[in-house]
């Protein structure tokens, strides 16, 4: 199989996951319920509506940063800045922050940063670093739809890297 068929079937299945994740629910009905707003969440959800609405991504982006420099383990924080940085295209940032989630996510409330950081590696032209990030994805990751990307993407990596 050509370089450029491997590429393919790799965004293929990117694309099969990210609409997998996209419809996800992010929290069970009973962890919703529970959840209260802290003023930190508040704040977070502020900066959020201003970098979606696009009038001042800007503003956002610094009140996501004041919160980190309050609390620089807020894993909430760290996962929005490294979707903002996959949306502007900023992948090494992406990748850095990811890192962020894996590392402060102490409850795995964002699993598919695996994935994430897994396909910001690929996009470095780091395939050998997504290896074990979707392997560690399949153990935590229950869709089965999901997982049969990632085992596609699996296996292409694995042909790649020989």
């Amino acid at each position: 199989m050509g370089i450029r068929a491997i590429q393919i079937v790799l965004v293929a299945g990117a694309l099969i996951l990210i609409i997998g994740l996209v419809l996800a629910p992010r929290l069970p009905v009973e962890a919703r319920a529970e959840a209260k707003a802290s003023p930190a969440d508040l704040k977070l959800s502020e900066a959020i509506a201003l970098v979606n609405n696009g009038e001042n991504p800007m503003q956002g982006i610094q009140i996501m940063r004041e919160l980190l420099e309050e609390d620089s383990t807020n894993v909430d924080v760290h996962w929005h800045l490294a979707q903002f940085s996959i949306t502007s295209r900023q992948i090494e940032n992406a990748a850095f922050r990811f890192q962020k989630v894996l590392q402060f996510d102490q409850n795995q409330k964002y699993p598919e940063a695996y994935f994430w950081l897994a396909q910001t590696n690929i996009t470095l032209g780091q395939p050998q670093a997504a290896l074990p990030l979707l392997i560690k994805y399949k153990t935590i990751e229950q869709d089965t739809i999901i997982l049969r990307g990632v085992d596609r993407m699996i296996e292409q990596l694995q042909e790649e890297l020989k």
